[in-house]
């Protein structure tokens, strides 16, 4: 299994992000070079900015591994 592949198979779970602006973020789609990313709320924020949740972002795929396999 390749990296996209292994990707592929985690989409629409949240893991721990630190490109999030809410730290916490849920797969959205795998390109052949970047992840998009949506933005969720943070389990560990009492009082989350509801600004910050729902924003997508593009991380390179070799973050969006580590993020979920290291």
């Amino acid at each position: 299994m390749n990296k996209i592949e292994e990707l592929k198979s985690v989409i629409g779970k949240d893991v721990s992000q630190n490109f999030s602006p809410t730290c916490r973020a849920r797969l959205v789609k795998v390109n052949k070079v970047n992840s998009i990313f949506e933005s969720v709320p943070s389990p560990y924020d009492k009082f989350p900015k509801p600004e910050f949740v729902g924003v997508k972002y593009k991380v390179p795929n070799w973050i969006a591994c580590n993020s979920f396999f290291y």
